[in-house]
């Protein structure tokens, strides 16, 4: 028998643009675990299994048998993804040791435990000790702390070297799987930029490992991949905080011969002087510049530094000494902060208009972002005392927990009095477009293969701040309703995201998304069900695209008139499935559907133990059904319900859903509850929205074909022409 072992899971991520390989978070927590514990360590990243729920059942099933499982909540984007990811993970191995941890988890340990989490610890800060006391006790059978104090190592060399055989499931794909290959060198950031949420991790204290350990690293990582086929992300919160360590390093490296295709690290200006830049160039180094504003008054808010003068002072110098050695770099600037006004955004404007125009080429470009709310940040901890100074207004102020666009609910933010979130959008989009357009045709790479990678980059700002993201942005503005935070309480567990390289099954994980931000689905085993059945396997491209709202649906689109339409709208599919209610080993009916994808999605939800009946002929006096059905969808548009099929329905709460009305107008799509005799709503004695023992229930006004029968709208063929 395999011998009891620790899962760790990344729950991957809802997008598949521009993925690092390498986990080197949980590479370090295994690794940890293997050397103290001596246990088993298995690692599974969710973005690379693919599949589909089962799949990944049959793979952790094999991996297994686990006492304790990880799950990374790694940013806020992931929590709901997570507690849906947990929740299955607690139901596939319902004895295990379910524990939580990232900097989400971090900065809102609430948020992942609390009554009814599948979780049963929260691990805030680095994990490799406290996660480990943590296996040990339940190893001991002992009973863990759902809550361990913080324990961050203070020398990173007495951790164990980066254990890369524990992603040996997926080396063999690695280059297929993400464009660059992460690793850390070194931990926490000594600055308290208002923004960042790293403090909620690592705290304020830049750790390392020492030079030549940093350097024996990326020796071993060497010895596992060819580097010169990666862009290698050093992906530090601060590269080289101390000039002696990064000059250091960066001299080992190019002793040790190591060339990967590019090195890519995110640093400051202001402390690097000619040899650093020179160091840099000849080690295969590009670098992020988190600039964030070209405004001292910005600067002094984001606490960015004493000196705002002299920190734009050091990107000049950047910019003259990057040419000269040859040197790749991006500044990245934040649009919206807190406090920005529409001063502070000309003076950030001006400042850059005057860097990027320096010289005739540059060997920079520029990164565009908005002001994002993230939890831990400062920010996030002062939101009333920054709505009070600046007039600022967080409209989605926990975002993370709504299901449907967080990117966008994150940066939906009023930075202050005299600058509104549609005002802050037009400058952002409308200044900085073209000016990173300017900069796309001035750049130059450093004439090898990787010039590839930079033209991306600029490729892809270029088209973030295109005119018509500016128009989506303000568009979800203007409709964009109240923070949704019910959604975690739903109780999904089906694992989203394990098919990304699929644009169908990302658009149909969207729409439902789109769905429970919407609040019309309630559901989780609607959501499952949604989720689990391809509509691809019964439906054609163009109506795929139908149903996932991909394309507006109009009652000609839907089909012609006299039969079953062959699709309905996802968001009218959710609200049938929610009314019809239908459990493990009911009984339903689909009447004369012409495609099967609703009868598949009911036979998803009444299981092997239930029964699912499609009918063909006349659906409003359908012909061979024997026995009584719970549920029974009739799906288009008949003056009434035909009384022929209130017989098929169980006497005591079989449902029907239909739509109700006109002919060429919208009609009612209504849900019929059958009431058994003496319940009171039998004629003479119906209760209000009664029909002859039929309680009926309004779900939503809709526009569908009208269906052909004889009680249908349609009673004979259309004449021929």
């Amino acid at each position: 028998m395999t011998a009891p072992a620790v899962l760790l899971v990344s729950p991957g991520v809802l997008r598949a643009a521009d993925l690092d390989f390498g986990l080197p978070h949980l590479v370090s927590l295994g690794g940890y675990l293997r050397q103290q514990l001596r246990v088993r360590v298995e690692i599974v990243d969710l973005c690379w299994e693919g599949g589909d729920p089962e799949h990944l059942s049959r793979v952790l099933t094999g991996l297994g048998p686990f006492q304790v499982v990880g799950l990374s909540c790694y940013s806020s984007f992931d929590l709901l993804r997570c507690l849906a990811v947990g929740r299955f993970l607690k139901r596939l191995f319902p004895g295990v040791t379910l524990v939580a941890g990232g900097y989400h988890a971090s900065a809102l340990p609430d948020d992942l435990l609390f009554d009814g989490s599948p979780f049963d610890a929260v691990i805030a800060g680095e994990g490799e000790r406290p996660f480990a006391r943590l296996v040990e006790t339940v190893l001991g059978g002992g009973r863990p702390d759902p809550r361990p104090p913080r324990d961050l190592p203070e020398h990173l060399d007495d951790l164990p070297p980066y254990d890369w055989s524990l992603l040996d499931r997926y080396w063999p794909r690695a280059h297929e799987l993400g464009r660059k290959l992460q690793v850390y060198l070194s931990r926490g950031c000594p600055y308290h930029c208002t923004f960042c949420m790293e403090r909620a991790k690592s705290g304020y204290a830049w750790r390392a490992f020492s030079p030549a350990r940093a350097v024996d690293e990326l020796v071993r990582l060497s010895k596992f991949t060819d580097l010169g086929r990666w862009v290698v992300n050093l992906a530090d919160p601060l590269f080289g905080w101390q000039r002696a360590w990064r000059r250091e390093v960066l001299e080992g490296i190019l002793r040790a011969g190591l060339a990967p295709r590019q090195f890519w690290t995110l640093t400051r200006a202001d402390d690097l002087q000619s040899e650093d830049v020179e160091l840099l160039a000849r080690a295969r180094f590009s670098i992020g510049i988190g600039l964030e504003s070209g405004s001292p008054t910005m600067l002094g808010i984001m606490q960015k530094g004493n000196t705002p003068e002299k920190y734009l002072a050091a990107l000049e110098r950047l910019m003259d000494e990057s040419r000269r050695f040859g040197l790749n770099w991006a500044a990245n600037i934040i649009v919206g902060h807190p406090g920005e006004t529409p001063e502070t955004m000309v003076e950030t404007r001006d400042f850059l208009r005057r860097l990027y125009s320096r010289a005739a080429e540059t060997s920079g470009w520029l990164s565009v972002d908005p002001f994002r709310l993230y939890p831990g940040a400062l920010v996030h901890e002062q939101m009333a005392e920054w709505s009070q100074r600046y007039g600022t207004r967080f409209h989605h102020p926990t975002w993370w927990k709504s299901w449907y666009d967080g990117a966008f609910r994150a940066q939906h933010v009023d930075p202050s009095a005299s600058l509104s979130y549609e005002a802050r959008v037009r400058f952002m989009y409308d200044t900085y477009g073209p000016l990173v357009r300017d900069i796309a045709a001035r750049f130059r790479g450093q004439g090898r293969s990787v010039d590839r990678v930079f033209e991306r980059s600029v490729a892809e700002q270029v088209d973030l701040l295109s005119p018509q993201q500016r128009d989506v942005h303000l568009s979800r503005a203007a409709a964009a309703r109240g923070p949704s935070e019910t959604d975690a309480a739903l109780g999904l567990a089906f694992p989203l995201g394990l098919n990304l390289r699929d644009p169908r099954t990302q658009a149909r994980e969207a729409a439902v998304r789109r769905l429970l931000e919407a609040g019309v689905l309630r559901s989780a085993v609607v959501v499952e069900a949604l989720l689990a059945v391809n509509p691809a396997d019964t439906l054609k491209d163009d109506d795929v695209a139908l149903l996932l709202g991909e394309r507006p649906a109009t009652p000609g689109m839907l089909g012609p008139e006299g039969p079953v339409p062959r699709v309905l709208p996802v968001r009218i599919v959710a609200l049938a499935l929610e009314a019809l209610g239908l459990t493990a080993g009911d009984r339903a009916v689909d009447l004369a559907a012409s495609t099967g994808y609703v009868a598949a999605l009911m036979r998803h939800l009444v299981g092997p133990s239930g029964e699912v009946v499609v009918t063909s002929g006349d659906p409003t006096r359908p012909r061979g059904l024997t026995g009584l059905f719970d549920g029974l969808f009739l799906g288009g548009a008949v003056p009434a319900f035909p009384a022929g099929l209130t017989g098929l329905l169980q006497p005591e709460g079989g449902r029907a859903v239909t739509f109700i009305g006109p002919r060429f107008r919208p009609q009612d799509m209504v849900c019929l509850t059958r009431r058994a005799t003496g319940a009171g709503t039998e004629a003479g004695g119906a209760e209000p929205g009664a029909l002859g023992g039929l309680q009926e229930r309004l779900l939503a006004v809709v526009a569908v074909p009208a269906l052909r029968g004889v009680a249908g709208w349609l009673r004979t063929p259309p004449a021929g022409p």
